[in-house]
């Protein structure tokens, strides 16, 4: 009886086992196919809780939701989208981000960001900077960052992409990032 019982939960733990180590294949793979760059996270720093997963109604798991940082770095803030749908346009995100005749987010004092006053741009993993269209979805803008050996980059389970005003702000912030590269 003993011997069966532990038969048995050997089983159970190879089967966990086998199915995990399916699903992580099946990830990895998802992430190599869309040309994405794991980075690491640099010693010292905690652990998040955010990974990209399959869209469960997804039945041929070859669609992901990722976890989205929004970085808004004229005012060192940001959002985190926890499950941004691959096929979602960025224009969509951000009209539900910021709706319209919506209060200004707190750290938004002289109301700059408004849906349609808005630009976003994806750094690459060799510091191209792709601006992002509204139309585009994000399946569209990975496709895009990972042509000639780039990609996005994959840090702490999560994409970033910047916003900023039209205008001014932008052409600074652009001007810094090129600086810095």
């Amino acid at each position: 009886m003993l011997a069966e019982e532990k038969r048995r939960r050997l089983q159970v733990a190879f089967k966990v086992r086998d199915d995990w180590n399916e699903v992580c294949h099946t990830a990895h793979l998802g992430w190599q196919e869309r040309n994405l760059v794991i980075v690491p996270n640099p010693k010292g720093t905690p652990e998040v809780d955010y990974k990209p997963q399959f869209d469960e109604e997804d039945p041929s798991r070859g669609t992901l939701l990722f976890p989205v940082h929004f970085l808004y770095p004229q005012h060192a803030a940001s959002d985190t989208v926890p499950d941004f749908h691959e096929d979602t346009s960025f224009g969509g995100q951000l009209a539900a981000m910021f709706p319209p005749n919506a209060e200004p987010p707190n750290w938004d004092k002289a109301g700059e960001y408004v849906n349609g006053r808005l630009s976003i741009y994806a750094a690459t993993s060799k510091r191209r900077l792709l601006r992002i269209g509204k139309k585009m979805t994000l399946r569209h803008v990975i496709r895009e960052a990972g042509k000639d050996g780039d990609g996005l980059e994959l840090q702490s389970g999560c994409l970033a992409f910047s916003v900023v005003p039209r205008g001014e702000v932008e052409t600074n912030w652009i001007a810094e990032f090129k600086r810095n590269t």
